[in-house]
């Protein structure tokens, strides 16, 4: 089941404002990446799927993508933007 983030996301790559109704921005998600890493090796969970999100992650905030969300990655991946 898809849920509202999809709809928000569709909604900010159309607009190209990937700070609009943002819930939480991508600078805080980066901040977070080192806990969330960390405590899923405590889990023992690998990061072979995480690693290549977070460096993503990591790239976007540089030009000033601080303020957006995780759809802001999206253009990382397309070359869009």
């Amino acid at each position: 089941m898809a849920g509202p983030s999809v709809g928000q996301t569709a909604r900010q790559l159309a607009s190209g404002d990937y700070t609009a109704g943002v819930a939480s921005r991508l600078a805080v998600q980066v901040a977070g990446v080192p806990t969330f890493l960390n405590t899923a090796e405590q889990q023992g969970v690998g990061p072979e799927l995480l690693t290549p999100c977070f460096t993503l992650m990591r790239r976007r905030p540089a030009p000033g993508g601080g303020e957006e969300d995780l759809t802001g990655v999206i253009d990382l991946l397309t070359g869009e933007r």
